[in-house]
């Protein structure tokens, strides 16, 4: 019997910023058969409130969050830290002026605050309506992050084969001290080393004394691919790459926005329970 799923966020359990009824219903529905429900997601804490509401485990004791692509793991009551690594700032300054030479927008996550240099608009506007603790900076100076907890940066181009030839170039230099993947088919996400989702889905299994074979896992990006592998049941949404449904245990049949986790709880949790 499955014991805990993890969800990514975008294009996987969401519809634009809200968690579909469907899969609320599903969701409910699966916490009454004792499964545990954790996001996984790239975002910060600061950015999941509303989400967790949605789902019914915001503020509640023995419910938990994956955060920065593993980086982060919290218990949702009072958004207790559980286990967090950072990226240190000489990395962090690599990977900044990797951006500034190619005239990227960057977003810069420390625990607290997002910060967005070279700012997109869409960015921007998209942090706005995700409620995020943020501040825009239009010049390129980052000495005053050097004692923060950082996080992640995120360099962003739509153009993903130009994304993968910057992710190559980056590799040859910093690629044994950076994690390098890629989300929402704009993000070159770089992580501290070792810092991935199934990172984070191992270690909180392991803080909750839970087989790993007992865990799911559904998601539809590269940043997933870490979790979809180190789960007991790893799956992903209809519309993910190729490549990433090749190494998926299940491949769902519908897509995240009719759907996708929906399924995967009904077939693997609620059936026969």
């Amino acid at each position: 019997m499955y014991q805990m799923m993890l969800s990514d966020l975008d294009e996987t359990l969401l519809i634009g910023q809200h968690v579909p009824v469907f899969n609320q219903e599903a969701i409910h529905e699966a916490k009454k058969h004792g499964l545990r429900f954790v996001i996984a997601t790239g975002r910060s804490h600061r950015m999941i409130g509303d989400i967790l509401k949605e789902i019914g485990t915001y503020d509640m004791p023995g419910e938990y969050s994956i955060c920065f692509n593993g980086g982060l793991v919290i218990e949702n009551k009072d958004f207790k830290i559980l286990h967090f690594q950072g990226l240190d700032y000489k990395l962090l300054r690599k990977c900044f002026d990797y951006g500034c030479k190619e005239n990227l927008c960057m977003l810069v996550f420390t625990l607290d605050c997002c910060y967005i240099y070279n700012p997109d608009e869409f960015e921007v506007n998209r942090k706005i309506e995700q409620k995020t603790p943020m501040k825009v900076i239009y010049d390129h100076e980052i000495e005053f992050l050097k004692n923060e907890s950082i996080a992640k940066i995120l360099l962003v181009k739509r153009d993903m084969n130009y994304l993968k030839e910057l992710r190559d170039e980056m590799y040859q230099d910093i690629g044994d001290q950076v994690e390098l993947t890629f989300s929402s088919e704009r993000y070159l996400e770089c992580n501290a080393i070792g810092i991935n989702k199934g990172v984070g889905l191992k270690w909180l299994a392991d803080y909750l004394n839970i087989d790993i074979n007992d865990t799911i896992a559904i998601g539809d990006n590269y940043n997933d691919v870490s979790m979809i592998k180190e789960a007991g049941l790893g799956a992903c949404v209809s519309c993910a790459h190729d490549d990433i449904k090749e190494i998926s245990d299940y491949v769902c049949e519908k897509n995240f926005d009719e759907g996708a986790v929906k399924e995967v709880i009904e077939t693997f949790v609620l059936k026969g329970a």
